[in-house]
């Protein structure tokens, strides 16, 4: 098993949700209203550093973990202006 830890940010979190769905995982969970720093800088949600990212985790079968990870992929390929998508895959070793 793999779990799936994806931050979004973008105003269309459900074309992520509809893709892990789609490609194999059976459920997620979202974090939304996120807040940190990283490459791109600040995100805190205020006038100084706008902008809310989402976090989604998904456990998914070992069998499905090559086709969500390429459709992430994917996605991250075509994003628009300003939106972003990063993710780690991650050995589960149980998930009950």
């Amino acid at each position: 098993m793999k779990m799936f830890w994806i931050i979004y940010a973008g105003p269309l979190v459900q074309r992520v949700t509809d893709a892990l769905l789609t490609h194999g995982a059976t459920g997620y969970t979202t974090f939304p209203k996120a807040y940190g720093t990283g490459t791109h800088g600040p995100i805190e949600g205020t006038r100084a550093w706008p902008g809310e990212e989402t976090v989604i985790t998904s456990v998914v079968a070992g069998g499905s973990a090559s086709a969500v990870s390429e459709c992430l992929a994917s996605l991250q390929r075509g994003l628009d202006a300003g939106e972003r998508l990063h993710f780690a895959v991650l050995d589960v070793e149980s998930f009950q």
